[in-house]
């Protein structure tokens, strides 16, 4: 059951890949967020990545424009393995990686679902999330 919480987490990080919020405002609303919420909002972000099904091409895209140093440990990661296996280590960093962890899948995710709503979806989709 999804409670009213993870609803507006939903709402913001799609909000955000939509760009109907900006950057600094999804950071700041990130970084008022308590520690274990933290957690949640980066588990989620990397649910909905997955979801997107990126292709090598759009991971690729998406990890170009991560707007932090290249050699970041999150960014190494997604350089150094695949996806899956990436995520798993990135959802495993120390909590002094959470906001480093949480652009970087941010970003990406704003990559893949972007191409996914300018090709799966141009024509109208049933996704909830892009009909906000």
């Amino acid at each position: 059951m999804i409670n009213q919480t993870q609803k507006n987490n939903e709402v913001i990080i799609n909000h955000f890949a939509q760009e109907k919020i900006s950057f600094e405002k999804v950071i700041d609303w990130f970084e008022n967020l308590s520690l274990e919420e933290k957690k949640e909002v980066l588990n989620l972000t990397r649910l909905f990545l997955e979801q997107t099904h990126p292709s090598d091409l759009i991971l690729e895209d998406g990890i170009n424009k991560i707007p932090l140093k290249p050699t970041m440990t999150p960014i190494t990661l997604l350089k150094t393995y695949n996806l899956k296996i990436a995520l798993d280590k990135i959802i495993n960093l120390p909590n002094t990686e959470l906001k480093k962890s949480f652009i970087s899948l941010l970003t990406i995710f704003k990559v893949a679902d972007t191409e996914r709503r300018n090709t799966d979806c141009k024509n109208g989709c049933s996704h909830t999330w892009h009909n906000l």
